[in-house]
């Protein structure tokens, strides 16, 4: 079987593999997907068929020289790009990134260019890329991983081909986590909350699930205080508290995914609703949210999702957007 190592996508494994045996392949593909959905392990798994020695088995093999090259990280015909701890991909970016594109492949007869957070690239880096998307060297592929294509230039999305990454049922997510042996050791209700709140990304329900993760739980957790103390109209505790918050643009993405969703379950029990995704069940966010009007639950998710924006679109300063979220959503 093609892509063993992918959970389902069965379509689109199947016509990856078809592209690459019958030499029908794209100089560019835009693998789209929720964030923790698979596609950096699916980019990684297009990258090793696409090297494979061993074609005509299972692709990729796995098993041989180039293979266990790009598993380890080994291989030099792959180039990775990504925004670090800054807000976007810049122009300076792309041009360091394509000006190896006229060199031949090292260690194949193919080089991979694979633009994690390609959302995070600027119009301006969209457009100094479009010329190496439209007439690249024939020993080059584009993999261009986004959250949502539309965020892409048309000019981008219409000179690639657009592979979408499947999302699971909660039922799916919950059945496959009891299967992984991270979860061993959770319980039956740990592993319903990750399988609820993880949107359907296999990845994110391991994330929500793993306690280990000192990081992930301290950021949830956070998250949930900001929150209450918004909501509480605590507002000096509440500067005070935002003040502290210490993470990187790429931990903010997690703190306001999980304050969002912690908004939405205050929103849904107060408009009657029984399911919750952030907190543990229906009575706990009601107790939350049974002292704060619905007008007062807007305004905090409006704040949250604008200060989302600025940290990590926008590249606003971290401490002015959190003063301004602890003191605007009063």
């Amino acid at each position: 079987m093609d892509f063993e190592k992918i959970i389902g996508n069965d379509g689109l494994k199947s016509l990856i593999a078809s592209h690459i045996r019958n030499r029908t392949l794209s100089h560019a593909y835009i693998i789209e997907g929720p964030r923790y959905s698979g596609k950096k392990t699916l980019a990684k798994e297009i990258c090793k068929a696409l090297c494979c020695e061993n074609k005509n088995r299972s692709l990729p093999c796995g098993s041989c020289r180039s293979c266990k090259r790009i598993e380890d990280g080994y291989n030099t015909d792959i180039y990775t790009l990504n925004s670090g701890d800054k807000a976007s991909i810049q122009v300076q970016d792309i041009r360091e990134l394509t000006s190896t594109l006229g060199y031949y492949p090292d260690d194949g007869d193919v080089k991979i260019y694979v633009i994690e957070e390609a959302d995070k690239l600027t119009t301006a880096a969209q457009n100094a890329l479009l010329l190496s998307l439209e007439e690249p060297p024939k020993y080059v592929v584009f993999l261009l991983l986004s959250e949502n294509s539309l965020n892409l230039l048309e000019t981008v999305r219409s000179r690639a081909q657009i592979f979408r990454t499947q999302t699971f049922s909660a039922d799916f997510t919950a059945e496959w986590l009891m299967s992984n042996p991270a979860a061993k050791k959770a319980s039956e209700e740990a592993v319903n909350s990750a399988a609820t709140v993880c949107r359907g990304a296999l990845g994110a329900a391991l994330l929500a699930l793993n306690e280990k993760s000192s990081a992930a739980a301290s950021i949830s957790k956070d998250a949930g205080t900001l929150v209450e103390l918004l909501c509480k109209n605590q507002k000096s505790d509440a500067i005070v508290f935002a003040s502290g918050i210490k993470y990187s643009r790429r931990e903010f993405e997690d703190f306001f995914d999980y304050a969002l969703f912690a908004v939405r379950d205050l929103l849904s029990v107060k408009c009657g609703g029984c399911d919750t995704s952030y907190y543990p069940d229906a009575d706990t966010a009601a107790e939350t949210a049974r002292h704060v009007k619905l007008s007062k639950l807007y305004n905090i998710y409006s704040a949250l999702v604008s200060a989302k924006d600025d940290i990590t679109k926008n590249n606003a300063h971290i401490y002015a957007v959190m003063m301004t979220l602890a003191a605007s959503a009063m």
